[in-house]
This record gives structure tokens, C-alpha cells and sequence, in this order.
């Protein structure tokens, strides 16, 4: 077959394949659509008869025209799935082909959807999303809007929706100067920490109380960060870095203590930029209305970029109803950690039966986490020491005779909910009350009551009343 006849048969095949087309089959039909085109171009450098030149390059135009219409088709697929990254570079790649206005509107309304904007809503409400963490990439995406804006053809089409877009841009700079935090996180960037030495990021977790099997899954964990590390610089293969966990344990158990350690064990050892710590429930992911849940959720997201997002009571984000707006942040989040994978470590936590049942009902979502702690209730001992140490942070000590008056009322907590006593929110609200109760004696008998500050007496323990 000769190769012009053989040009115009494949492209037709090519044609054919595009009709209902996934995103890898045009991939592959566009570099099918180049090749064809060198074809054509070594006939058009080959031949000295003018007609023939004249169809070859028809030909070539008929193809080349096609590669902005299957960007389009690709940009279009790529937003289906929420992947606007990709979207975007398929967009510019159409643009570079065909300089047409719909093209330059659809690139615009694709940058909007990424970061869940819409001149629809209003300024005030839009801007309430906004984080220090996530101001400066949107702030940069509005412009590229206004640069895409610039593009005379577009008025020609979409002169009134321009005109609502370019207030509403103008409107937004204004807002955003308007929140301190946020004009500051776009002047100057957010500060990030020296990371402290591994050994005492170690040390904090060590001297918890208690807690020693996390402590040992921890210690592996650091192990292998460290000997992944040795082998890459041997030039051997080392395993993907997944490092979400999920934490099982009853409040008060140290989950969020350990979050927070964790994250700076991590920010140590190089695996996470910041280190920080960023602890949400329910109610700070999910919206009550359709479309924002995954803004709130990607806000919060962002949030946490280059640190630990914490997710406590994670089971809640599901409360049985399909219209339930939880699986919308479900979705969001585990294509965040698909998207930011070596910049997010993301740890949900809850009662441990309840962990189980959520994570079971999401096998997508279970499967991206590897590691699963076990957070025990305290023993009465270790709250007690737990006790001791809160004291001596905020310098108060026990008189040596109130200590058995003390675990009496610790034990009769635990006693009165067994299964559910609070652990170390139980010793926390009993140290303030101590403090308070503290507090109400040395008023009342500054006169007559040479007693240290810091004391804490059999009195005081025997006047408590709301423990």
C-alpha cells in the first residue's frame, strides 16, 4: 500500500477508536496521529510534483487539526476523575495547537474547579476557605486566570461572563487583604523550624507513660526510615515510603500526644518537611450542603501539607445514609494521598470496634493504610503517675499523705465507668479541679494559712466537689 493510502487508512482507523475513547486510548492515538505526520513530512520534503505536494499537505493539516480536539477530550476525561493537574497540561497542550477562545474558557473553568472557586459564590464565604497553607496557590492560580483573561477572542464569546469574572477576581484580592493572616502567608512565606535531633524527638516519645507496645511499633518504624535510607545510598532497591496508620484506642489513651511526637520524629528523620501536627474531627471536614464538603476537606488537606493530618473519631465521617456528605471527604482524602503522597502523612484514630467496622466498609481506604497501633487503657498506676507528672509541669505537688486519698478517687472513677473512664482526660479534669480547689482555700485563708502555693493538702483533696 502506498504510504499517502496508508496515512488516510490509519488516521481513519484512529478516528474510529476516538468515538468513546478513555483517556490511555487517546494517549495512545495521538502518538499513533505523530507518527503519521512524520510520514507525511518525509513525503512532503520527497516529492517535486506539485498536486501531489498539495494533498500531502491537506493531509497534514487534517491531522495536525485533530490534536487540539483530542487534548480537549483528554482535558475533559482527566476532570471527570478530579485530576486537574493533568487536566491543566492537557488544556495548554490544545492551546498550543489551536488558539481558539472556548479552549481558553474551558482551561479557566478547569482552574476554578481545581480549587473549588465559582463567581457564583460569594466573596466572604469563598475566602472562609482559605488557609495560610493554600492562599498562595490559589492566589497564583487567580492570576493565571486574569492572564487567560487577557485573550481578546474571548469577549467576542463570553463578554458578560468575563466581565462577572474580572469583579469577582478584583472582589477576591480584596478579601483575601483584608484577613492578616492571609496577606501575610502570601507576602512572606510560612516559616518552617529547625527540625530538633532525631535522638530527642525519640526521647519525648520514650518518656510517656506507659504506651509500650506503640513504642516498639514507633521504634520499627524509625528503623526502617533509617535503613531504607542506608540501602538507597548503596544504590539498592528500597520499598514505596507508606506511612498513614491508624490508631485504635478508648479518649484519653495518648493518640493525639503520640500524633504530634510522631510528626516530629518524621520532620527528624527527613520524611516530612514541617513536621506539624493538624488534629480534625467530623465537623471540621464535612459541609451541610452539596459541593462543599470537598472544598472544606481539601482546605483542611492543605492545611497539612508537609505534616500529619489527624483524624480523630474518623468512623464518624460515615453515618450510614448514602446522601451522607462524610463520603465526599472520604473521596477527597484518599485522592490526596494519591496526589501528596510524600507530603502528607494522614493518621484517623477512634475507639477501636468502631475503627474496625468504618475500615472494613472501605476496603479502598483500609488498603492505603500499613500500619495499624493499638493504644491500651492506663492502668491505675500509670495514671497515677500520669497525675504526678501534670503536677510537677505546672508546679504543684502532692502532700505525701494526700496521695492515698487520691487513687481512692482515681479507683472510684474507673469504678464508676469501667470501660469508659477517660483515662488521661480523667486525670487531666481531675488536676484542674485539684488547682481549682487549690485555688478557693489559698483566697479564703490568705490571712491564716502559711501553706506553700505549690501544696496541694489532704484538705484541699477532701474539699473537692465536682470530681
Amino acid at each position: 500500500m502506498p504510504q499517502h493510502a496508508y496515512v488516510k487508512q490509519t488516521f481513519k482507523e484512529i478516528m474510529a477508536k476516538l468515538e468513546l475513547a478513555d483517556a490511555q486510548t487517546i494517549q495512545i492515538q495521538l502518538l499513533r496521529i505523530y507518527e503519521l505526520e512524520k510520514i507525511v513530512n518525509e513525503l512532503i520534503a520527497n516529492t517535486t510534483i506539485s498536486y501531489e505536494k498539495n494533498e500531502y499537505e491537506n493531509t497534514k493539516k487534517l491531522l495536525y487539526s485533530k490534536h487540539g480536539q483530542l487534548y480537549i477530550q483528554l482535558a475533559h476525561l482527566y476532570e471527570q476523575d478530579h485530576n486537574f493537574e493533568a487536566a491543566e497540561l492537557s488544556y495548554l497542550n490544545a492551546i498550543s495547537y489551536e488558539d481558539s477562545p472556548h479552549y481558553y474558557w474551558q482551561f479557566i473553568l478547569c482552574i476554578l474547579a481545581k480549587n473549588n472557586l465559582s463567581p457564583a459564590r460569594d466573596v466572604k464565604v469563598t475566602v472562609d476557605y482559605f488557609t495560610v497553607r493554600n492562599v498562595k496557590r490559589i492566589f497564583d492560580d487567580i492570576k493565571r486566570i486574569e492572564k487567560l483573561t487577557a485573550n481578546p477572542k474571548l469577549s467576542t464569546y463570553y463578554l458578560n461572563e468575563l466581565k462577572k469574572l474580572k469583579k469577582w477576581t478584583t472582589d477576591l484580592h480584596k478579601e483575601i487583604y483584608t484577613r492578616p493572616l492571609l496577606k501575610e502567608a502570601l507576602i512572606k512565606p510560612i516559616p518552617i523550624t529547625e527540625a530538633m535531633p532525631i535522638e530527642d524527638a525519640m526521647d519525648q516519645l520514650h518518656q510517656l507513660t506507659g504506651l509500650e507496645e506503640v513504642k516498639e511499633r514507633i521504634n520499627r518504624i524509625h528503623d526502617w526510615i533509617l535503613y531504607s535510607e542506608m540501602r538507597k545510598t548503596q544504590g539498592l532497591k528500597t520499598e514505596p515510603m507508606n506511612l498513614h496508620m491508624v490508631f485504635h484506642g478508648n479518649p484519653g489513651t495518648g493518640k493525639t500526644t503520640v500524633a504530634r511526637i510522631l510528626a516530629s520524629i518524621y520532620k527528624s528523620l527527613g520524611v516530612l518537611k514541617s513536621g506539624h501536627l493538624v488534629e480534625v474531627d467530623r465537623s471540621a471536614l464535612v459541609a451541610g450542603y452539596v459541593g462543599q464538603t470537598a472544598a472544606k476537606t481539601r482546605a483542611k488537606i492543605e492545611a497539612a501539607l508537609d505534616g500529619v493530618l489527624f483524624i480523630d473519631e474518623a468512623y464518624s465521617l460515615i453515618r450510614g445514609s448514602e446522601n451522607d456528605y462524610g463520603i465526599e471527604a472520604i473521596d477527597t482524602l484518599v485522592k490526596s494521598m494519591e496526589d501528596y503522597q510524600h507530603r502528607l502523612v494522614v493518621i484517623l484514630a477512634g475507639y477501636p470496634q468502631e475503627m474496625h467496622k468504618f475500615l472494613e466498609s472501605n476496603p479502598g481506604l483500609q488498603s492505603r493504610f500499613k500500619y495499624h497501633i493499638n493504644f491500651p487503657d492506663y492502668s491505675k498506676d500509670q495514671l497515677m503517675n500520669i497525675m504526678q507528672t501534670m503536677l510537677l509541669e505546672r508546679q504543684y505537688r502532692l502532700e505525701q499523705e494526700a496521695i492515698p486519698l487520691v487513687q481512692k478517687l482515681l479507683d472510684d472513677a474507673i469504678a464508676r465507668h469501667p470501660e469508659k473512664h477517660g483515662n488521661g482526660r480523667l486525670v487531666r479534669n481531675f488536676v484542674e479541679e485539684l488547682i481549682l480547689t487549690k485555688a478557693s482555700h489559698a483566697v479564703r485563708k490568705r490571712d491564716l494559712d502559711e501553706t506553700p502555693l505549690d501544696l496541694l493538702t489532704v484538705e484541699v483533696v477532701e474539699d473537692i466537689q465536682a470530681f
